[in-house]
């Protein structure tokens, strides 16, 4: 799938993710094998790893509509934004509700994996069990999350994706070396072991 060609460097993330789109997207073939399409996917991992970037992918290569949602209000206006986008994609099934930095949806830390935009995540996915509607999600910290989130049936899948080494630091540092306009000398392997376990 072309919408994928900017994942460079991740190839059995990039192998899943069209799969799942896939399924997603033709979901009347898989169904007739038995193969349930999953109720929502969460990417995590290092901040500046691009699991935005794969998220946009693969909302893209699923041709469905979509609605964000990103904290960017205060708490109580943020509460009803999480339930209008939710209403919104029900409103609009098969759709896809794209939760962008999720741990950073509430104030708290660690120790309020409780929180009240959790729970309404949570209570607005189980209110949509029987409508077709996948919830995406990324986050760097999975620890802020309340488990009962990420389980089965809310998230069932989580990918982990890392900070890149070796070959694959190389070719992401080649694809972005191709778009710009740089001193001849330089080249992509040496610039992939100077950034090797960075993201």
């Amino acid at each position: 799938m072309k919408e994928f060609d900017a994942i460079i460097g991740y190839t059995a993330v990039k192998r899943e993710l069209e799969q799942i789109a896939d399924v997603l997207k033709n979901a009347d073939p898989y169904e007739k094998l038995g193969v349930a399409p999953p109720r929502g996917l969460m990417l995590y991992g290092a901040p500046g790893v691009g699991k935005t970037l794969m998220a946009k992918a693969l909302v893209k290569a699923s041709g469905r509509k979509y609605f964000v949602c990103r904290k960017d209000q205060p708490n109580g206006d943020f509460i009803k934004a999480i339930k209008k986008t939710f209403d919104q994609a029900a409103a609009e099934a098969p759709s896809i509700v794209f939760l962008d930095d999720m741990d950073k949806f509430s104030n708290g830390d660690e120790r309020r994996p409780d929180a009240e935009e959790y729970v309404t995540v949570q209570s607005c996915i189980d209110k949509n069990r029987d409508k077709d509607v996948f919830v995406l999600a990324t986050a760097n910290n999975l620890r802020c999350l309340p488990r009962s989130l990420l389980r089965a049936g809310r998230f069932d899948r989580n990918i982990q994706i890392d900070v890149p080494h070796g070959e694959d630091a190389e070719r992401i540092t080649a694809y972005y070396l191709s778009q710009k306009k740089f001193v001849s000398d330089v080249d992509a392997q040496t610039i992939a072991r100077i950034m090797d376990g960075r993201s």
